[in-house]
């Protein structure tokens, strides 16, 4: 058996920030905003859920809303 190496990453993927309302729920038409923009300026791709996007302090249930 043969392993095949994928190609490996090139390009831009950087940090979606998670965005919030005033009152601490998640902001999904700010973070619409955010995708938009980083897809349109060219982005290879996204990096989601990092330490940038305040992961852990997140619920398990809005995990789940921003990988949707």
């Amino acid at each position: 058996m043969t392993l095949q190496r994928s190609a490996p990453y090139k390009g831009v993927f950087p940090v979606v920030p998670t965005t919030f309302d005033e009152s601490g729920a998640l902001d999904l038409a700010s973070q619409k905003r955010c995708l938009d923009f980083m897809i349109d300026a060219g982005s290879t791709g996204l990096c989601i859920l990092a330490n940038f996007s305040e992961q852990f302090l997140l619920s398990d249930e809005d995990r789940e809303v921003l990988t949707r």
